[in-house]
């Protein structure tokens, strides 16, 4: 997710059928793991109990960070093909970056949220439905950072769960990490899954990530797409004790990676000013053990579907 100019693991790449969502395979596990988190996105802000907006950084920021903003209407809650969804837009216009900025100024600026405040987790599945504009120079992501980065990047490791570029057929799922554990030095492995219909990655997918003690799965509709077990090597960072990581939703325009691959080049500007790009986000759930989350907070009652109603008041009753 960092600056990339090359990419550093062997591609896989996956065809998958053209169907929607609907026919998705539902994921399933042998493990004694239970719903810790879920947002279905239906009301009218961003839960607090939740998420927290990303903010911007400093012009040196990383790419995927760079133009940031908490403009409220870059993150928006709407109805989507008839679901309620969060809207995370990559735009170009006047808005406000900078931390210290007093006025907007005419700059590109997208939307993004986290949960580093909010929770965490070690062990579990993710599962978040979505779809996104195409847009060339846009990179909508959905991935996880180590709540504790203090030793460097990668060396914590980072699990990208989803990744696009431009108007390529295809996404990314990768992990990061470094075999020598030295930060910077980064021995990446994924795969790209993609589609054999080119409309069909503009629509609604779910994309999921199985993260164990043994090693991590990716999947794209319930399909496994990739797996990467342990290696004989002490600096796997996924299997550390306590190394919780949180979730990172956002839309992302511009910088090394996303503006070179392929055959056109840049950002499309005009596209951006005009209608901007959207990534939907209908919802997003964790599944994991209480014994690997230390930090989980109760989500707000008014976030939760019938079955996660049901589910909290059932946890509620454990306890």
């Amino acid at each position: 997710m960092f600056i990339r100019t090359t990419l550093l693991f062997p591609i896989l790449f996956l065809s998958l059928s053209g169907s929607s969502v609907m026919a998705a395979t539902p994921w399933v596990s042998d493990r004694n793991w239970e719903l810790v988190f879920e947002d279905n996105f239906d009301g009218s802000s961003l839960n607090a109990h939740n998420w927290s907006r990303i903010d911007y950084v400093g012009y040196n920021a990383p790419d995927w960070r760079k133009y940031q903003s908490r403009d409220e209407s870059l993150v928006e809650f709407r109805e989507k093909d008839g679901n309620s969804a969060m809207t995370l837009w990559g735009k170009y216009g006047d808005y406000t970056t900078q931390t210290n900025q007093t006025a907007p100024a005419r700059t590109y600026a997208c939307g993004g949220v986290y949960s580093l405040k909010t929770f965490s987790f070690q062990y579990g599945y993710v599962e978040v439905r979505a779809r996104f504009d195409c847009v060339q120079g846009v990179w909508p992501a959905i991935w996880m950072m180590p709540k504790s980065d203090s030793i460097g990047w990668p060396v914590g490791g980072e699990i990208d769960i989803m990744e696009h570029l431009n108007y390529e057929g295809r996404v990314y799922q990768t992990i990061h990490w470094s075999q020598n554990g030295v930060p910077n030095q980064d021995n990446s492995q994924g795969v790209t899954p993609g589609w054999n219909d080119g409309a069909e990655k503009a629509n609604w997918h779910t994309y999921g990530m199985e993260w164990t003690e043994e090693g991590i799965t990716f999947y794209v509709d319930g399909k496994a797409t990739g797996s990467f077990k342990k290696p004989n090597n002490a600096n796997w960072p996924f299997d550390k004790d306590g190394n919780e990581f949180y979730l990172i939703i956002d839309q992302q325009i511009g910088g090394s990676w996303v503006e070179n691959a392929g055959v056109n080049k840049g950002i499309d500007q005009n596209t951006l000013a005009n209608s901007g790009a959207a990534f939907d986000i209908d919802y997003v759930k964790v599944y994991s053990s209480s014994i690997y989350n230390h930090l989980v907070p109760e989500p707000a009652v008014a976030s939760l579907g019938l079955l996660g109603m049901a589910l909290l008041a059932a946890r509620r009753k454990r306890n």
